[in-house]
Parts: structure tokens; C-alpha cells; sequence
């Protein structure tokens, strides 16, 4: 507001001084005489430009991504898979010995791992081994970020267990596989 005042004030007086100017310049009238009048001026620095002041409108922002509050209005990508489980086929070599019992449990995760415990409701696979090389297919929770494989050896009474564990970063690089 204040610069709107100022420049008013300067061209009022630019104006005043530039309409002076002309009067001077004129003469006034008549004037038949041999004499010649000497006419001062004042040279006035020239007003400046009368500039409107430009109105800056700032860009709307973005409007937020509301938020949604029924199932109706959740939008999804048609790419993304409402699923919460991955399919994978999974190598496993155990050498048989003869009339040896094998039995393999495949889980994701451990009870205890220091003191080699697997968390058996965590299971995805269970049953007996029946082969030296053999492919199964396992359907694992969305959650899974490991696979514990546990062999219980049954020879003449006796129950032994291996335990291997494999990571999901190994999972998705190439055919998961268990060797015993």
C-alpha cells in the first residue's frame, strides 16, 4: 500500500514539474521585441514508469490423496495381487543308507535356534523321505523370512536330527534346495 502511495506522490509531481516545463517553454504570449528572453530549465530526472503491480497467484497445491474410509473407496492397482502366500518348489537331497527311516519336517521358524528347536505348528511340510532326490511343492505364508529343515534319522532305535535353514533373499535368487 505504501508503494501505491509513493508512486502516486512522484507522478503528481513529475506531472506538476512536466506541465511547468511547457508553460516556460510556450513563452507566454506575444512578443514582438528584439529581445531575447532567457528561459532557465530545470532538468528533472524523468519520472519513472508507471508499472501496475503484477499479481502473483500461487499454484494450487496438490490436493491430498484422501483417505479411505469404506471398502468402496480403497482404489488398487490392477497389477497387485491380493495374495498372502507365494508357491515355490523346493529342492531336498538326502542320501538313503539302506533300511534307514527318514522323516522331514519343513518349517519357518524356530522355537528356540540356539538350542536347535523348530517351532513345529510353524510347519509347511511333513512326511517321510522316500527318495534320495526328491521336488516338493510348498505353498509359504506371506510372512515367511526363513525355511528350517529338520531330518529325524531312525536307525535301530535311535532318532538323530539335522537341521538346515535357508533365508528368503536365497529363495528368490534360485531353486531353493536342502542337501543333507
Amino acid at each position: 500500500m505504501n508503494k501505491l502511495i509513493n508512486v502516486n506522490r512522484i507522478l503528481s509531481s513529475g506531472l506538476l514539474v512536466l506541465s511547468s516545463s511547457l508553460l516556460v517553454a510556450c513563452g507566454g504570449g506575444g512578443g514582438g521585441g528584439g529581445q531575447t528572453e532567457v528561459v532557465e530549465t530545470v532538468e528533472t530526472e524523468p519520472s519513472p514508469e508507471q508499472t501496475t503491480p503484477v499479481e502473483t497467484v500461487p499454484e494450487p497445491s496438490p490436493e491430498p490423496t484422501p483417505i479411505a474410509t469404506s471398502l468402496e473407496e480403497v482404489q488398487v492397482a490392477e497389477s497387485f495381487i491380493f495374495s498372502n502366500q507365494q508357491d515355490i518348489e523346493l529342492q531336498v537331497s538326502y542320501p538313503m543308507l539302506g533300511d534307514e527311516r527318514a522323516y522331514l519336517n519343513i518349517c519357518t521358524q524356530w522355537k528356540d535356534m540356539e538350542q536347535q528347536s523348530i517351532e513345529y505348528s510353524s510347519c509347511v511340510w511333513r512326511g517321510q523321505i522316500s527318495q534320495s532326490q526328491m521336488a516338493l511343492d510348498i505353498t509359504l505364508p506371506a510372512h515367511a523370512s526363513t525355511l528350517v529343515a529338520e531330518v529325524w534319522q531312525l536307525s535301530s532305535g535311535n532318532v538323530t536330527r539335522v537341521h538346515q535353514e535357508l533365508s528368503l533373499a536365497e529363495l528368490g535368487v534360485t531353486s531353493p534346495s536342502f542337501s543333507f
